[in-house]
């Protein structure tokens, strides 16, 4: 959230439009603005793009930011921010600093959201009688495989056995 509401930004930017007497450092001063280079900024958004703080997250692909970091590389932070009509500029600043860390990978989209859930199993306690079938269905099991097992030593015994007759 930011410190002044759009509202606010808009009736300061159209103040010092009209024409009145007073220059950035004194509307600063009238209105509390920490500095004039931000009134500044909020000005010039107004003349470029018509409004100033735009609700909509606009979508910036990375070949796009890489264009931008490259003009950035002969020309000001405010200048790029001017050119591309890229607002707060602060947007660049963030993009300089994740292609500096991360390189092109860091201008990539980041998922939104948090991670899906799908295909996580959840546990649920189970009732007792549940419990039972799920216990009874374990011994079965075990034992299935208690045969098997015999079954197959049982034909090795025999194989054994044949074999020893023979000779």
């Amino acid at each position: 959230m930011s410190k002044y509401s759009n509202e606010f930004k808009l009736m300061v930017v159209k103040e010092w439009l009209s024409g009145g007497t007073m220059g950035t450092p004194a509307l600063a001063k009238k209105y509390t603005i920490s500095s004039p280079a931000l009134l500044a900024q909020w000005r010039d958004e107004y003349l470029i793009t018509g409004s100033i703080g735009s609700k909509n997250n606009k979508f910036y692909s990375p070949d796009f930011k890489i264009t931008v970091l490259n003009y950035l590389k002969t020309h000001s932070l405010s200048e790029a921010a001017c050119h591309f009509a890229i607002f707060p500029s602060t947007t660049i600043a963030n993009w300089l600093r994740a292609y500096r860390i991360f390189g092109y990978t860091g201008l990539k989209p980041k998922p939104k959201g948090r991670p899906p859930t799908m295909g996580r199993k959840r546990i649920h306690p189970l009732t007792p009688a549940q419990q039972e079938l799920a216990d009874l269905k374990q011994e079965n099991y075990q034992l299935k495989m208690k045969v098997a097992i015999l079954e197959k030593l049982k034909a090795l015994v025999d194989q054994r056995t044949e074999k020893n007759k023979r000779q």
